[in-house]
């Protein structure tokens, strides 16, 4: 994908073999373009452009802004429909089909057994193995020491349930250590991981990232 801002000059290319890192140290120039991108995924207008194979694609559908890091959700709830539904067409087809028909019955069986002592009769016609699902509170574990790692996961769980996306980090180095960043930017490109790092101040120069620097003053570097 490529992503372009219309006051920055650099297009942000994501195949070029390395991971986009754009450096913003002017204040309302960062301001300006992470509320950008925002109201475009909010529907609104704006000046933000990302394409794919030269045409333009709907930043609120391609485009996801991570700007908040701790904590950081893994559990949001596109996805978890997604996994839902995902499951919802497992349990009725193929080898499944059989034991999810026998825990239905089972179930009814059970609620018409508890519920006998009742003064009315009770019927339950919402039993079924879509039910039960749905019912079960799925989460995803979170069980993750390393922010880079759980981030990853994170990007493979949108690519495979909500599609490929360009996902635009907000100041991510400040929760990483060099060596994590170099990790991340390492697994991001083997994964072939559409990302574009944005931050606030300069850190050290890594050996998978290709930045792009705006100074206070508004020069842009290129490195």
């Amino acid at each position: 994908m490529k992503f372009v801002y219309y006051y920055i000059d650099r297009v942000f290319d994501t195949s070029e073999g390395r991971v986009n890192s754009l450096v913003i140290e002017n204040q309302s120039l960062f301001l300006s373009l992470i509320q950008d991108i925002e109201n475009q995924l909010r529907g609104l207008d704006g000046v933000s452009v990302l394409s794919e194979k030269e045409k333009i694609v709907p930043i609120e559908k391609r485009l996801e802004l991570l700007a908040q890091f701790v904590p950081f959700e893994l559990n949001r709830k596109p996805i978890l429909n997604k996994i839902t539904a995902e499951l919802e067409r497992t349990a009725v087809s193929g080898e499944f089909f059989q034991k999810a028909a026998e825990l239905s019955s089972s179930l009814e069986s059970f609620l018409a057994e508890i519920s006998f002592e009742l003064p009315i009769d009770v019927d339950f016609k919402k039993v079924d193995i879509l039910s039960i699902i749905k019912a079960s509170g799925i989460e995803i574990k979170d069980t993750y020491e390393k922010l880079g790692e759980k981030l990853i996961d994170y990007f493979e769980l949108v690519t495979e349930f909500l599609g490929k996306k360009l996902f635009v980090t907000v100041n991510l180095r400040s929760y990483l250590s060099d060596e994590e960043t170099e990790e991340f930017m390492k697994t991001v490109l083997s994964h072939e991981f559409e990302v574009l790092m944005i931050e606030n101040r300069e850190f050290s120069l890594l050996p998978f990232e290709n930045r792009h620097i705006v100074d206070s003053d508004l020069c842009e570097i290129h490195r």
